[in-house]
């Protein structure tokens, strides 16, 4: 049974040359069985379920059908949690202090777009749902040309990829790893410490970097050591930063559909028992009695086929010869309605909201509740807290590479681009949900609020800070021109003491005089007059 991917975790304060092989071994065993776990939780979600019965009766009648309801979760998670990139906002426009901040971020968001990051994104979600853990590799692009990014950004297999980490207090990365398998079997590594990329051939020896210099003892070879190949250094890793970002879904680090593998196989067994019955039924076994058929010539008794009769007498001694299928009693409904309740139990287990019932075309509080999109949004929600951290670890590789890169003009916005100048923005659009952002965000704008703080609370928009930078002109005239005729009108409606004001239409107005209390106004209803009351 799983129980979601463990952590690996080394003792050693600082892993050198000297080392890093060492760690490399016992991280392995460690390794191995969580790439065998998310391999069979790759198979499982691609369909290969193996149906757990321990009879048959009929090994002629064997069905497996597999619902795959985990595709269906996976495909639900892939679309309402990740169906939009994850995109970069400002943390706030007057904090910084840079002036082309949002300029910057609406850059890194290009750079981003050039690297087809959608696409990637997709591709990394489904490493995260399925297996609850992901991997990204953040490097340098060396192949730049005009309009490509100034980084690149490449989706590693959980099952060649992992991170060993800090067993003291805060866990903070200590390795990053890939590596590949050969033709003839070689297992090429390629580590990152903070400091240096080492390159490990079959957890063995080191293959790159300069030659470790020699003790004068040891430069002293014999004849045997002298054509043995030389203790590598590795070389300098000019990012700064372990550039393997390990992401997870949740902190048990398990996949969307893991816990409910034993009752999506249980469904399935169900399901194909149900074929099973139906398929023995229709394929019934005759029971006869009292039944003689002819033989042909061979002694091969003739069956009856489609179309023929059978013509039975009854016998001198009164038995009377039948034929009848051997069929079991099943309850047809009860055990549709076990696989509807089964099924539909699971998804809710899996925060996957019903999209089939008939809801009435309501999109009120009351249905999204009784739904399940409720539940699917607060799912998301507490999935979006965990991801928006993987993704800032991402995001500091990513700054170290721009600032790394020759490509990068020496005056761009990107250089003076700092880490704490970010948050991720992630979306999560509803159709029906436009028309009241866009009411939230007029209002916002009206009252005072900031466009680009507005922008954000609405979450409408996939690059928010792209959309101020192209509005933000028009957004700052609108609620100048508002704010300075508000105040204009009401300066001069203070200030108006003119025969048209208010103060001189007191004498002139009964009406209005009348609401005074110093000089009530009594009307004579048979003269139709006021009269003042004086006293």
């Amino acid at each position: 049974m799983l129980r979601g991917r463990k952590e690996i975790f080394t003792d050693e304060q600082e892993i050198t040359r000297d080392n890093i092989i060492l760690v490399l071994q016992k991280a392995m065993p460690y390794f191995t069985t969580i790439a065998s776990d998310c391999h069979f939780l790759l198979n499982y979600e691609a369909g290969e379920q193996p149906i757990l019965r321990e009879k048959t009766y009929r090994p002629d009648i064997d069905c497996h059908c597999e619902d795959n309801i985990a595709n269906e979760i996976t495909e639900f998670k892939l679309g309402f949690n990740w169906g939009n990139p994850i995109t970069l906002v400002q943390r706030g426009e007057k904090d910084s202090g840079i002036e082309d901040e949002a300029l910057a971020i609406s850059m890194l968001n290009e750079c981003y777009e050039a690297e087809k990051i959608k696409s990637k994104t997709q591709a990394l979600a489904r490493y995260i749902e399925i297996c609850g853990i992901g991997y990204t590799l953040i490097d340098i692009n060396t192949d730049w040309e005009e309009g490509d990014s100034y980084f690149t950004v490449n989706v590693l297999d959980p099952r060649f990829a992992f991170v060993v980490k800090s067993s003291m207090v805060g866990h903070k990365p200590m390795l990053g790893v890939s590596f590949r398998k050969d033709e003839i079997g070689n297992v090429h590594f390629t580590c990152f410490t903070k400091t240096r990329r080492f390159e490990i051939l079959n957890l063995v020896k080191i293959v790159n970097g300069e030659p470790v210099s020699e003790t004068d003892e040891e430069r002293a070879w014999d004849d045997e050591k002298r054509w043995t190949q030389k203790d590598r250094s590795g070389e300098l890793n000019p990012l700064g930063r372990i550039p393997v970002i390990e992401w997870i879904r949740s902190h048990d680090r398990m996949g969307c559909f893991e816990r409910q593998i034993s009752e999506m196989d249980n469904l399935n067994l169900l399901i194909s028992d149900f074929s099973n019955d139906v398929d023995q039924n229709t394929q019934a076994i005759w029971h006869g009695n009292d039944i003689d058929f002819p033989v042909d010539e061979e002694g091969n008794v003739i069956r009856p086929k489609t179309n023929d009769w059978i013509l039975t007498h009854t016998t001198t001694d009164g038995k009377q010869p039948f034929i009848n299928p051997l069929s079991v009693a099943y309850d047809y409904a009860g055990m549709l309605s076990n696989i509807v309740t089964r099924r539909a139990l699971i998804l809710q287990k899996c925060n996957v909201p019903q999209r089939n019932d008939d809801s009435g075309g309501s999109t009120g509080i009351a249905m999204s509740d009784a739904t399940g999109w409720s539940a699917a949004e607060s799912a998301a929600c507490k999935e979006q807290s965990i991801i928006e951290g993987c993704k800032m670890d991402e995001v500091k590789v990513v700054l170290s590479a721009i600032k790394k890169s020759s490509n990068v003009p020496t005056n761009s916005p990107l250089l003076k681009l700092k880490y704490s100048d970010i948050q991720p923005n992630i979306k999560r659009q509803k159709t029906y949900e436009m028309v009241t952002k866009s009411s939230c965000f007029a209002n916002l704008v009206s009252h005072g609020i900031d466009g680009l703080h507005a922008l954000k609370a609405i979450n409408l928009f996939d690059d928010v800070n792209q959309v101020y930078e192209d509005s933000k002109d028009l957004i700052k005239s609108y609620q100048d021109s508002m704010f300075n005729n508000t105040k204009d009108a009401t300066t001069q409606d203070e200030n108006q003491t003119t025969d048209g004001g208010y103060e001189a239409q007191i004498e002139n107005s009964p009406m209005i005089d009348g609401q005074s209390k110093e000089k009530p106004v009594i009307v004579d209803d048979k003269n139709k007059q006021g009269i003042t009351n004086d006293k």
